[in-house]
């Protein structure tokens, strides 16, 4: 799990970036890493990670859906959105002012109290089943003297596993009062961050920008989806990637006001929402390079003169914004923002371009999510229906059997469903995958603690644990596993309990080395395995447990030494580097084992 850290909040994305004197600091922050959407919330009344393009973070950033905490290729990470923060303006003592926190560089030279992160988890003692599974909770108060408290909530159940609340206090602590005093929450949503991975850079210029953005007026809904650029490239919607013969971007993203308190005008909230293509007026959306009186503007909705065309292709900046509010000393203001995303799930978008006409059922899919939001909401965040919760698992491979193992104990005896109080617990159902993390997931078994025969067959009574051997694997291929629990009205966990790192079925050591052997031989687009990070692995099987391979050029050149040892597998592979960590080139290469039981030797060829 990803623990509190301080992270610069010095830079979002050069192309953001701006002359003048930002505050530079460390901000803390904690992360929302329990649903579909994963998020990191900052101290300072920022979201989203400080860069998302650095290619040794992984810190989430509107991930959806989000995970796990560190990726082998950063272009796996699936943000939607690079940045947001939080704007205030009003009159105090006769003066305009204007706060700005984010979403650029510039950062208000406020007071931080830190920020804290509360897990109200099923399996916790204490577990109140009408709070949020995940409640993270900032506190800062601003250079002119406006408290502000943010409290974040997440749950992983499905249904509600792709939104944050995000709450929000707003306190005056002046002595006197601030009136026409305006809240703007603006957003740099980006559903084609995927385009890293399918174009290999995207959206840094006006001609290749090709997200859309709309206004759902009804659930004051302000959402991007990805479409094509300003000329004809229509396989581009949804960034299909032809190597994953996936749509990388299937999500619709987007943010709602779901409450506000009455404005002093009586006016409906939110009171604007604005749009702007930012690669065209990035300078005009910061009070790095304006005065306070004209972001007032921005903020009140009275200069609207930056919004884009309906329809527009463009990189967008995203502002809603509540108010007018007259805040007399001491008193609060209270706002609710949800952000979410949703679309077509990963089971659809492996299908590739065949899904690609579905894409607009996101935008149906995403404004469900915000109902089911407000709903949450509106109920006091009671939930009516809790599922149990997923047992802790143990994966590991056997390779006697070259199956795979998974067990956990069992929290089906003890289990009283925290709403009605009885135990309904009905199975556990395992799920594989060979593709992610994140799926798409296999059914592989139901086990049910009701039937004897599950019983007898998966039930160590010795050790006190259910058991699956998984025998239908297939050798050098990586797997993910995970377990859920299902009541007796259908209502299941999440797959909170996913293992993060891949399980591979494996060989035992040889004794000797007459029959190693090496796949796939000769080696061509890619090693057939769907897992990406093992897109160009060589597999040497039958191996002793102590040996070292070395790799040579046709001309003798010595290219990579692999050390194996291990006791338990007989498999060792090549990632197709150097020594050095570069790539090879494609060709004929010589391959040797030595060993003390003996040595072998054969030929590589790689074809691209």
């Amino acid at each position: 799990m990803i623990k509190k850290q301080l992270i610069p909040v010095i830079v979002i994305l050069l192309v953001f970036c701006t002359a003048g004197g930002a505050q530079i600091r460390n901000a803390e922050f904690e992360v929302h890493n329990r649903g579909m959407l994963w998020e990191t919330m900052k101290d300072n009344g920022t979201i989203g990670a400080p860069d998302p393009l650095d290619q040794f973070a992984f810190y989430p950033s509107m991930d959806w859906p989000g995970g796990p905490d560190e990726l082998l290729l950063k272009d796996e990470q699936r943000s939607y959105m690079a940045g947001a923060g939080l704007w205030m303006g009003g009159m105090l003592n006769g003066s305009v002012f204007f706060t700005e926190n984010g979403p650029f560089q510039l950062v208000d030279d406020g007071t931080f109290e830190g920020i804290e992160k509360i897990e109200n988890y099923l399996e916790n003692p204490g577990y109140n089943p009408n709070e949020a599974e995940e409640r993270i909770i900032a506190r800062f108060v601003t250079s002119e003297n406006i408290r502000v408290e943010r409290t974040s909530r997440v749950w992983s159940f499905p249904g509600i596993n792709n939104f944050v609340i995000i709450e929000y206090v707003f306190t005056n602590q002046n002595s006197s009062a601030v009136n026409d005093f305006y809240v703007g929450f603006p957003y740099l949503i980006r559903p084609s961050y995927q385009d890293l991975l399918a174009h290999n850079g995207w959206g840094d210029d006006a001609n290749r920008a090709d997200e859309i953005v709309g206004y759902d007026t009804t659930r004051a809904l302000l959402y991007a989806y990805d479409d094509t650029p300003n000329f004809s490239l229509p396989g581009d919607v949804g960034n299909y990637v032809p190597d994953y013969d996936e749509l990388r971007t299937t999500g619709y993203a987007g943010y709602s006001v779901l409450y506000a308190d009455a404005a002093s005008d009586g006016s409906s909230q939110p009171s604007s929402a604005l749009y702007v293509h930012l690669l065209d007026n990035r300078l005009r959306l910061t009070l790095n390079s304006n005065s306070p009186e004209y972001m007032y503007g921005l903020i009140n909705g009275t200069d609207a003169s930056l919004q884009a065309a309906p329809g527009d292709q463009i990189v967008p900046f995203m502002l809603q914004s509540c108010g007018p509010y007259n805040l007399m000393p001491n008193s609060p203001l209270r706002i609710v923002v949800v952000e979410a995303v949703a679309g077509l799930p990963i089971e659809d978008a492996v299908k590739g371009l065949i899904e690609q006409v579905n894409l607009p059922e996101g935008l149906g899919m995403l404004q469900s999510s915000i109902d089911a939001a407000k709903t949450l909401f509106d109920n006091g965040y009671q939930i009516a229906e809790i599922p149990p919760l997923p047992p802790v698992i143990d994966v590991i491979p056997i390779p006697t059997s070259q199956s795979i193992a998974i067990s956990f104990a069992p929290i089906d005896t003890d289990y009283l469903d925290p709403v009605s109080g009885s135990n309904d617990f009905r199975e556990y159902r395992i799920y594989r995958s060979d593709r992610s993390f994140n799926g798409p997931w296999e059914r592989i078994r139901v086990l049910r603690p009701s039937s004897q025969s599950h019983v007898n067959d998966f039930f160590d009574e010795d050790q006190g644990i259910w058991f699956y051997n998984d025998t239908d694997v297939q050798l050098g291929v990586s797997y993910y596993y995970t377990v859920t629990s299902r009541d007796e009205s259908g209502v299941e966990s999440f797959m909170t309990n996913r293992i993060t790192e891949p399980v591979k079925s494996a060989n035992q050591p040889a004794e000797n080395t007459l029959n190693i052997s090496v796949f796939p031989n000769p080696f061509r687009d890619d090693s057939g395995l769907k897992l990406k990070s093992e897109a160009y692995t060589i597999t040497w099987t039958n191996l002793p447990a102590l040996c070292t391979i070395r790799i040579y050029t046709s001309a003798g050149e010595l290219v990579r030494t692999i050390e194996h040892d291990n006791p338990a597998i007989g498999e060792a592979t090549w990632d197709q580097l150097n020594n050095a960590r570069q790539k090879v080139a494609p060709g004929i290469y010589f391959w040797t084992v030595s060993s003390d039981v003996g040595s072998a030797k054969g030929t590589l060829v790689l074809i691209k």
